[in-house]
Order: structure tokens, then C-alpha cells, then sequence
């Protein structure tokens, strides 16, 4: 590609997400969509974008999208928050995996596929993106707990498919597994992760006090970043959980100098600081959904009807985790909820990983998760414009209503 076109194609995706960002604000359209539609029309219609022509920046860009969307939607996140929203979170991520691998592997034994396929199928597709849901539920107008919630949930469940697709691959190929042992490294791998993200905010919070009067402390802040993301993958824990923890503790640093007895300081975070990282997070997720819409392929139906099926499937089981974890929020909230199922990068790249593991039958797997994550992605933002509009009230609703008529039919005839 010449590179004047390239630096056009660029141009227009940045012009796209700010004019979609304006839409969203004005109708609650969500830019999303116009993302996605633009990286299928530059890749598989007019193939001006291949996704081999940028296979080898793929895996560092979506990687660093993906941590410092968590990393900037965390900073928000204040302590108090979070332990209310501890509790929903880790319930969400897994009743919804749960559910969703039943579902997942009841559809999949439907359309020809083995057990274990359909096992790997729905731990592949168990979880939520924080790429798409963390910029949506920052524009939404719910309870801070609902965002909280979601937020924790997506970082929460990459972990899960991740050790989970892992470990179904050892068991295929080593032929057994401890059970203590996956909860053991689980449990592992979520407490180190938090432990080095909030040592290293700790420590980062510290430096910043020293010097926050420096024109560039805000890139060294990424690079702290990166270091600890880095640090916690080489160990073979989670980096997305360190980077979240790294951003809660820097997002909570005006109370931790004040525990520090700096009373003279203030936060080292300062307004503009935040509102640079926003602008970061921005051009992260608008080239995410357009390098989404790029890898697509339309060559074969047949993916498209399985991941259209599994999709309905989810949607339909997400109440089983929202009514578990919504007690007390107001019908909109769980309605959001319910809604908010999209799936995102790590559904894609974990389902590339049963086929080169060489297991039989897995063959369309990243084919059927691509098109997952479209489905889900695109079905997601119009559910929740239409709950913003207050045109739909979420499946729970829906099911509540249709379980008490039944309940009240069986009374009206005995009085009868």
C-alpha cells in the first residue's frame, strides 16, 4: 500500500471516531458500529487492507489497546466503589461463564461439533471485552456500581477463558489435570497480578510526588505501565489484572498521599493528565474496532449461522447471572446488564489456539469466534441505545413478566 493512502485511511478512522463520539453524545447511536462497517469496507470488500499486511504489528497493538483501555478505565474506579462492586463482579463473570460454556457446548453438540470441542468453544467465548464495554459504560447513565460491575467482569473473565482454554488444551494433550491445581494457579494468578500492580502504583505514586513537575511524566506513566505488564506476563500471571490494579491505586492516589502524611501535597493525577490518557484511549479503541471489522471474511456462510445461533443462545442465558448480582438496581441497570455480553480480541485469538494445538474438529473455531464477536459487539451497542431510549427493558424483564402471568393464570382459574 502506497503511503499516502495509508496516511488518508488513518485520517479518516481518527475524523470517524471523533464525528462518531458527537453522534453518540447527540442520539446515543453507538460509534461502534460505523467502526466496524468502515474496517469491512477497507478489508474484506476492497481489500485496500489486508489483515496479513499488518499481521506483525496485530499482536502488539491489540495487546497494548486492551491493557490501557482496563488501565484508563480503572483510574476512575475510587476504593469504596470497588469493594461494593467486588462482590457483583466476581459473581457476573462467573455465572455468566459458566452458563454461557453450558449453552456454548449444548449448541455446538447441535451443529455436529464433539463434547470436548464444544467445551473449548464455550470457554472461548465465556467472557466479556473491556475494550467495548469499558468506553460504553462510561457514557451510560447507570449507577456507579453497574459500571463498576461490568468493568471488574470484563477484566475478570479473560482470565477465566484464558486458564480455561489452557487447561482443556493440557488436558487433551497430557491427558489429565489436577483440579486443585487449576484453582490453585487461578487463585495464584489473580493474586500476584494484584499484588504487583498495586506495589508498583504504590511505588509510581511516589515518584510522581517527585516529579510531577516534569513536561513528560505523563508518557513515563505508560512506560511504568508497560514495565509491570511485562514483568507479570514473564511470570506467567496476568498483566491486564496488574494494569487494572496499577490504575485503581494511581486513580485512588489523593487519599494514598493523604495516608502517606503528605498533607501538603495533592494527587499527582492531575486533570489534564486524565484527560490525555482519555485522548489515548480514544485512539486505542476507535483503530480496535476498525482493525476488527479488517480480519472479518464473508467467504463461508456457515460460521456466520453458528455464531448467530450461540449468540442468541448467550443473550438468552444472561439473565441467570444479572438477577444473581442486581438486587436493588434499578430496571435500567439491569437491563444494561443484560445487554452488555460483547465479546472482543481474546475470544478471537484463544479460539486460533485448539487447532494449532492440533485437535480435530476446531478447524472453524476462529472463524465462528470472529463472527461471534461481530454479532455480539454490534447487537450489544443497539440493545443498549435502546435501553438509553428506554425502548427495552432487558430479558430479565421480559422473563420476570412472563413468569408471573404464568403464576397468576393458575390462580384466576381456581377462584373461577
Amino acid at each position: 500500500m502506497e503511503i499516502y493512502l495509508l496516511f488518508v485511511i488513518l485520517g479518516i478512522i481518527i475524523f470517524l471516531g471523533f464525528l462518531g463520539e458527537i453522534v453518540f453524545k447527540k442520539t446515543n447511536i453507538p460509534d461502534v458500529i460505523w467502526l466496524i462497517f468502515f474496517g469491512i469496507m477497507i478489508g474484506p470488500v476492497f481489500e485496500l487492507v489486508k489483515p496479513e499486511n499488518i499481521e506483525i504489528i496485530a499482536p502488539l497493538f491489540t495487546t497494548f489497546a486492551l491493557i490501557f483501555i482496563l488501565f484508563e478505565g480503572a483510574l476512575r474506579l475510587k476504593v469504596k466503589e470497588l469493594f461494593k462492586g467486588m462482590y457483583a463482579s466476581s459473581m457476573l463473570s462467573m455465572i455468566n461463564f459458566i452458563v454461557s460454556v453450558i449453552i456454548t457446548t449444548l449448541i455446538s453438540l447441535a451443529f455436529g461439533f464433539g463434547l470436548v470441542q464444544g467445551i473449548l468453544l464455550g470457554v472461548v467465548l465465556g467472557g466479556i471485552s473491556s475494550a467495548v464495554v469499558i468506553p460504553i459504560v462510561k457514557r451510560l447513565n447507570v449507577k456507579k456500581e453497574t459500571s463498576t460491575a461490568l468493568m471488574l467482569e470484563s477484566a475478570i473473565s479473560d482470565v477465566l477463558c484464558i486458564i480455561g482454554t489452557v487447561t482443556i488444551i493440557q488436558i487433551y494433550s497430557i491427558g489429565k489435570v489436577e483440579f486443585s491445581q487449576l484453582l490453585g494457579g487461578l487463585l495464584t494468578s489473580f493474586v500476584i497480578a494484584l499484588f504487583i500492580g498495586a506495589v508498583g502504583g504504590y511505588v509510581w505514586i511516589k515518584v510522581l510526588l517527585k516529579m510531577s513537575q516534569y513536561a513528560k511524566s505523563y508518557m513515563v506513566t505508560i512506560a511504568f505501565m508497560l514495565l509491570l505488564y511485562g514483568l507479570t506476563e514473564y511470570i506467567n500471571s496476568n498483566g491486564a489484572i496488574a494494569c487494572l490494579a496499577f490504575g485503581i491505586i494511581l486513580g485512588n492516589s489523593g487519599k494514598i498521599v493523604q495516608a502517606m502524611h503528605e498533607d501538603k501535597k495533592s494527587s499527582p493525577l492531575k486533570a489534564p493528565e486524565l484527560f490525555f490518557y482519555a485522548e489515548i484511549s480514544f485512539l486505542m479503541k476507535t483503530f480496535f474496532f476498525v482493525y476488527l471489522g479488517i480480519l472479518l471474511q464473508f467467504t463461508n456462510i456457515m460460521p456466520y449461522i453458528i455464531a448467530a445461533v450461540i449468540s442468541i443462545g448467550l443473550y438468552m442465558v444472561r439473565p441467570a447471572a444479572t438477577i444473581v448480582v442486581a438486587k436493588g438496581f434499578s430496571q435500567k441497570d439491569k437491563a444494561v446488564i443484560d445487554s452488555l455480553i460483547p465479546k472482543g480480541l481474546a475470544a478471537a485469538v484463544l479460539a486460533q489456539l485448539p487447532a494449532q494445538a492440533g485437535i480435530p474438529g476446531t478447524e472453524l473455531f476462529a472463524d465462528v469466534a470472529l463472527a461471534v464477536v461481530l454479532i455480539t459487539i454490534v447487537v450489544s451497542t443497539i440493545m443498549v441505545f435502546l435501553v438509553e431510549k428506554n425502548k427495552y427493558g432487558g430479558l430479565l424483564n421480559k422473563y420476570q413478566k412472563l413468569l408471573s402471568k404464568k403464576t397468576k393464570e393458575p390462580k384466576e382459574q381456581q377462584l373461577l
